[in-house]
């Protein structure tokens, strides 16, 4: 019931936070980030420390976990209900494994008898998601798109690209691809790519010589076998009977022996 009512008491707790009140935080997609939530100055010993989050896909609001303020601090790392989060030492919520669902508000919110701290931490947590598209220049040099969205949807005042720890190399180009047109620069490739044409004749061109080179040797080897035909005297039969009657008619007859 005490939880019950600590709900009730409060249900829309970030919005009563000033708009210069709530930060924002960036992390992208996949990553771990930490959601600090330091205590406040004054405590008497019996507050209830607790996390709350507001998907930004919806409007309700999920109690994500709730701590007795104590000394010593609880134990770090503490998993929540075998979820992606976790209590650290410091009380801070520790979101592992950043997933599209993860983005909305996060609030910490600290409530005793004697001192009332609803709103002492206000986030507003977006995830950030890359792609990569490979293109060609105008010159059918290769180039590549890089491609930036957040979630929950939103312009970004400024964006900053890295290559490992330091700045993208070579010809960088920024644009908007909700309000600006692709850069003529690096534009996607609609047509042939350049080496898949020239495979692609290489291919044709080995397949043409030796198609030539079989016909060739077809060839010879006919040439061949007609030449050894040509060598051998053929048997005529109509020649070999003339031949015997011929010599027939010029034998004198055998003597008859008595």
């Amino acid at each position: 019931m005490a939880v019950l009512f600590f709900l009730l008491l409060f249900p829309c707790g970030p919005l009563w936070a000033a708009a210069d009140n709530i930060q924002a935080i960036y992390v992208a997609l996949g990553e771990a980030v930490e959601v600090p939530c330091p205590l406040p100055p004054r405590l008497s010993g019996d507050e209830l420390l607790s996390w709350f989050h507001s998907p930004a896909a919806g409007s309700s609001t999920t109690l994500v976990v709730q701590v007795q303020v104590a000394r010593p601090a609880p134990d770090p790392g503490k998993p929540i209900r075998a979820s992606r989060l976790k209590l650290l030492g410091n009380y801070s919520l520790w979101l592992e494994g950043s997933k599209e669902g993860d983005a909305g508000r996060y609030w910490c919110a600290v409530v005793g008898q004697h001192y009332n701290y609803q709103n002492w931490r206000v986030y507003d947590v977006s995830i950030l998601r890359g792609s990569q598209l490979s293109a060609r220049a105008a010159d059918g040099s290769p180039c590549s798109v890089l491609l930036c969205s957040v979630v929950p949807a939103r312009r970004l005042d400024s964006v900053t690209w890295l290559e490992g720890s330091g700045p993208v190399r070579g010809h960088v180009q920024s644009f908007w691809a909700s309000t600006d047109a692709s850069p003529a620069l690096c534009a996607l490739s609609t047509g042939w790519d350049v080496s898949w044409i020239l495979m692609l004749l290489l291919v044709a061109g080995q397949g043409f010589t030796i198609l030539a080179l079989s016909i060739m040797l077809c060839r010879q080897r006919a040439q061949g076998a007609q030449c050894k035909d040509a060598s051998i005297p053929q048997f005529k039969p109509e020649i070999q009977v003339y031949e015997n009657i011929h010599l027939a008619q010029l034998s004198p007859p055998a003597p008859k022996i008595r």
